[in-house]
């Protein structure tokens, strides 16, 4: 079994029936609301519980709002796993996970939030939590593109994941900023020419 295949991004915080029906009634109300608009009884009301079931669980609304998009996160993270254990290259994989990303983006609560607030999906990408989580994901797929001969192996994995990063959420959050990068074919050009340079063997 690789590094990769141990490596298990899983929901188990959210395996309670109790608070997945939370959460599925406050992402009902992000979608029609927006953040700044749904409070915690018409998240009770949607959903058909009491505020109390809600507090005991979720302390305040930022909690909850935490809770969704770690949640919606999470899972991402698993698609997107599961997805690059198809692939043998790093930037075949960066590619899959910036097309993935635009895709979320582009649907759901996402697609919301960008019409009315997304000054909220931008703070959303820069928060540490957000980074923390998914800076867990990189390592084992940089070690095996060393492995291979892909990258150099003479990079430091914190410094390759944190490049990586950036390089991801800037082409997931700003797709039409800068170089046309519409398609997937243009998109991995350009990470080939980027992981190269950054991160390639000179």
């Amino acid at each position: 079994m690789t590094a990769i295949e141990q490596k298990q991004f899983n929901l188990v915080d959210y395996d309670d029936p109790m608070v997945e029906r939370i959460l599925n009634a406050a992402e009902q109300c992000i979608h029609r609301y927006g953040i700044r608009r749904t409070a915690m009884g018409e998240v009770a009301r949607v959903g058909k519980l009491s505020r109390g079931s809600i507090y005991r669980h979720f302390g305040d609304k930022e909690a909850l709002m935490e809770g969704v998009f770690r949640r919606r996160q999470l899972s991402f993270l698993n698609r997107t796993e599961a997805a690059l254990e198809k692939e043998s290259s790093l930037v075949n994989k960066v590619t899959l996970s910036v097309v993935q990303g635009r895709e979320d983006m582009q649907q759901g609560i996402f697609a919301a939030l960008a019409e009315t607030e997304p000054e909220t999906v931008a703070m959303m990408m820069a928060d540490s939590r957000f980074f923390a989580r998914s800076i867990e994901f990189w390592p084992p797929h940089l070690r095996m593109a060393q492995d291979s001969g892909e990258i150099s192996d003479s990079v430091d994995i914190a410094f390759a994941t944190d490049f990586i990063m950036r390089l991801a959420v800037s082409l997931v959050m700003h797709p039409k900023l800068g170089a046309k990068l519409d398609t997937q074919k243009q998109i991995r050009n350009y990470l080939q020419r980027a992981i190269t340079s950054g991160l390639g063997n000179s």
